[in-house]
């Protein structure tokens, strides 16, 4: 043990944390280089076109919801299929049979 007792840690410390909590605002705070600003753009090859159809306009709304997929997916299939799949899903959506069945 040192027979020099530290003092000021208090406001040692303190600093220590305003440094450390300061240099990454310091760090987005930088400007940009201007040579990057005068690059040409970055363009997606892979991006499609925008559609010019008039369906196309509107957002595209589903008719059942998304956790229904697999249910209806199922139901789909057949009648086996859905119980099969009401059984092994039941502790998760608790989807009854009955309610997606084909109706007679």
């Amino acid at each position: 043990m040192s027979s020099n007792p530290m003092r000021c840690t208090l406001i040692g410390g303190a600093v220590v944390a305003l440094a450390l909590i300061t240099s990454p605002a310091a760090m987005a705070a930088e400007v940009p280089d201007p040579a990057a600003a005068t690059a040409a753009p970055i363009v997606v090859s892979q991006a499609s076109a925008p559609s010019t159809n008039a369906k196309a306009a509107g957002p595209v709304v589903d008719e059942f919801p998304a956790y229904q997929q697999g249910v209806r997916k199922a139901a789909a299939e057949g009648p086996e299929a859905l119980r099969r799949y009401t059984w092994r899903t039941r502790m998760i959506y608790n989807f009854y049979y009955n309610d997606f069945a084909p109706k007679e």
